[in-house]
């Protein structure tokens, strides 16, 4: 649903250049239990869909958007990032 109707907005796409994306499913392939641990270690909890703005320098965690939201919250969540 984020992938097809946010995602793909041009205010979206265009913050979303800025990004590296990195996918986790834990419930699909060879170890969801292995996946399901790595989610709730890095961000707390299982929810999905989640979205995690990470330091790429340090690993930290910067922001965490759990559950599907509208455009513009989205956007303000990509815009909390702080490696400009």
């Amino acid at each position: 649903m984020m992938e097809e109707k946010i995602f793909r907005r041009p205010a979206v796409a265009e913050l979303l250049r800025g990004f590296i994306e990195a996918r986790l499913h834990y419930d699909t392939g060879p170890s969801p239990k292995q996946n399901v641990e790595r989610e709730r270690k890095l961000v707390g909890s299982i929810g999905t869909p989640t979205y995690v703005i990470v330091d790429p320098k340090t690993g930290a965690t910067i922001k965490i958007q759990e559950g599907p939201s509208g455009a513009e919250t989205f956007i303000e969540f990509l815009r909390t990032k702080a490696l400009e």
